[in-house]
């Protein structure tokens, strides 16, 4: 093995999982932002975000350090947190889709005769 690889595998925070994390970040602060508008809606974007939040720092040396977990714990708790952002998507996108009409825009047309 070389210098180089050696380095690159004994960091404790992989670039995969610090992206994860920072892209978890960013949907949990926005699930945030939008609690006043939706409480269930902005909490279960933020839901999404935490579970981000989550698989990337479970995918991560330093929490296997931490906590005392395995390499196959932490890739049992990562998978399983990212499922956990994804079958939230999905729910999220079919309760939106549901929520919608499928009829077309109504309009009211009022007919005024000429009186007679």
């Amino acid at each position: 093995m070389s210098d180089t690889t050696s380095i690159i595998s004994n960091r404790p925070f992989s670039i995969i999982g610090t992206l994860v994390i920072l892209v978890g970040l960013l949907v949990f602060g926005y699930g945030l932002l939008l609690v006043p508008v939706s409480v269930l809606g902005g909490g279960h974007i933020a839901a999404i975000g935490l579970s981000l939040v989550l698989s990337g720092l479970f995918a991560t040396e330093w929490a296997g350090d931490r906590w005392g977990l395995s390499a196959a714990d932490r890739r049992t708790l990562s998978l399983a947190f990212g499922v956990l952002a994804g079958l939230l998507l999905v729910a999220f996108v079919v309760v939106n889709f549901a929520s919608f009409e499928s009829g077309g825009v109504e309009t009211v047309v009022e007919y005024v005769g000429d009186g007679s």
